[in-house]
C-alpha cells in the first residue's frame, strides 16, 4: 500500500478557517502561475526531508547517467525559465518570486529540492520541486505557501526538452506549503506524478484527500478525487496503490483502493482513470 505523510497544512489558505482549530480551508490547493520568460544561472538543488513510501511502478530500463553538472544544469535551465534570469539569489540560495494573494502581492523564496531522475516508456525524465521558505519573510497564518512543479526529458548528453512546468501553486499557510513530503510515484508508463495528502482535523475529526499532481498539457494537474478519510465516516481510511499491472486509460494506470476500519473487513475497489472528467474518480 501507499503511505502517505499527511500535512494539514497543504491547503489553501486563503478560505475560511475552521473554527482557528483546524487551519484548513479545502482539500485541494491550485493556483498554478504561469512561467516568467527565458533567463540564465542558479544555484544547487537543495536538500529533500525524507520522502515517505510508496509502491511505484517498476521502469522497464534505467534512467541515463547523468553526471552531477548535467543534473543541475536541467534543473537550472526548468527554474530560470519559469522564474526568470535574475531571480536567483546566490546568498540566500532563493529563487525570488512574487504572487498575487486574496490581499496583496507577496514575496517569496522558492527553495529547490533535490530532483528525481527515473526511467520512463519515453526516455529519461527528471523531476523537481521547488518549495517557499516560511522564514524568509515574515507572513501572517492566512498567507499561503507556494510550490513549483517541473519536469524534463533528457538525452545521455544533458541536452533537455521541458515536458511540464508550473512556477507556483498556492497551499499551506504562514508562508509553509507543507509540501515536502509529497513523494513522486510512476502513474503510468510515460507518466510520473507527485502523490501526497491534503486535509486537517477538526473537533477530533480528521478529513483528508489524497492529490495527484501529474504534467497535462505542459503544466502540472491535481487528478485525484479519492478521499483517504471523510467526516461522514471517521474512523475509515482508505489506503491506495497504484496498480502497473493494470491496462492504462489515457495512459494512467488504474489504482486500488482498499477501505479500512469501522470494525468491517478490509474492502478493495479498482478505480480507473476517467478520461473524460480527466481524474480518477472517489473510491465507491
Amino acid at each position: 500500500m501507499i503511505s502517505v505523510a499527511r500535512s494539514i497544512r497543504a491547503l489553501p489558505a486563503r478560505h475560511a478557517l475552521w473554527l482557528g482549530v483546524c487551519l484548513v480551508a479545502g482539500l485541494t490547493a491550485c493556483k498554478p502561475q504561469a512561467p516568467a520568460g527565458e533567463p540564465s544561472a542558479a544555484p544547487a538543488a537543495a536538500a529533500a526531508s525524507a520522502p515517505a513510501t510508496a509502491t511505484a511502478a517498476t521502469p522497464t530500463a534505467a534512467p541515463v547517467a547523468l553526471s552531477a553538472g548535467q543534473l543541475q544544469a536541467v534543473v537550472d535551465g526548468m527554474l530560470r525559465k519559469a522564474y526568470g534570469e535574475k531571480a536567483f539569489n546566490a546568498a540566500t540560495g532563493c529563487w525570488s518570486h512574487s504572487f498575487e494573494g486574496a490581499n496583496d502581492t507577496l514575496d517569496y523564496c522558492m527553495k529547490a529540492d533535490t530532483p528525481k531522475v527515473v526511467a520512463a516508456a519515453s526516455g529519461t525524465q527528471v523531476y523537481v520541486q521547488t518549495y517557499s521558505d516560511p522564514n524568509a519573510d515574515t507572513y501572517s497564518l492566512v498567507d499561503p505557501g507556494l510550490r513549483g512543479l517541473f519536469a524534463a526529458t533528457v538525452t545521455a548528453d544533458g541536452s533537455w526538452q521541458p515536458l511540464a512546468s508550473t512556477a507556483a501553486i498556492d497551499q499551506g499557510q504562514a508562508g509553509d506549503c507543507g509540501c515536502r513530503d509529497a513523494q513522486l510515484v510512476q502513474v503510468g508508463p510515460d507518466r510520473h506524478g507527485w502523490l501526497g495528502t491534503a486535509g486537517g482535523t477538526w473537533q477530533g475529526v480528521s478529513v483528508t484527500q489524497y492529490t495527484l499532481l501529474v504534467p497535462v498539457n505542459g503544466a502540472f494537474r491535481d487528478v485525484s478525487r479519492i478521499a483517504q478519510s471523510t467526516e461522514d465516516s471517521p474512523s475509515e481510511v482508505v489506503q491506495i496503490q497504484i496498480d502497473a499491472t493494470g491496462t492504462p486509460v489515457d495512459g494512467f494506470y488504474p489504482i486500488k483502493a482498499t477501505r479500512q476500519g469501522d470494525g468491517a473487513a478490509a474492502a478493495t475497489s479498482v478505480i480507473a482513470y476517467d478520461p473524460k472528467q480527466q481524474v480518477y474518480p472517489g473510491a465507491p
